[in-house]
């Protein structure tokens, strides 16, 4: 709900897709590949959605969609900032910790640092 709401705020609800939400929840909720995301929306949220489905959207979101999403998320950082918008810079790194155990934070997986058996976040600057 708090995503659906916060996807509305920024404008997203005017793009014409029934994946384009499932998509960007998911990799906002739990990041995975694309067949894992299909048994992730089906599993906890009850949604069915075929991966076939996902690549063919894919490819009509870049083909197709990319300039109204950048335009809309470039409209609502205008709009966050006071209208005043030059250049903006964002990053997106890993950071390990020193844990045995996953939480509902921290997940082990992909690690540029190589440590792949360590729960991690992922922390993205803006």
């Amino acid at each position: 709900m708090l995503l659906g709401k916060l996807c509305d705020e920024i404008g997203f609800n005017s793009i014409p897709s029934k994946l384009f939400r499932p998509l960007v929840f998911s990799r906002l909720e739990s990041p995975s590949s694309k067949l894992k995301t299909t048994d992730y929306w089906s599993k906890y949220h009850d949604i069915e959605i075929d991966f076939v489905n996902i690549y063919r959207y894919l490819d009509k979101l870049h083909d197709d969609q990319r300039e109204v999403v950048q335009q809309i998320s470039f409209e609502h950082t205008k709009k966050i900032l006071g209208g005043a918008v030059q250049m903006v810079f964002y990053d997106v790194t890993t950071l390990y910790f020193e844990a045995e155990h996953e939480d509902d934070l921290r997940k082990t997986g992909f690690s540029k640092d190589g440590k792949h058996q360590h729960p991690q976040i992922v922390l993205g600057l803006l």
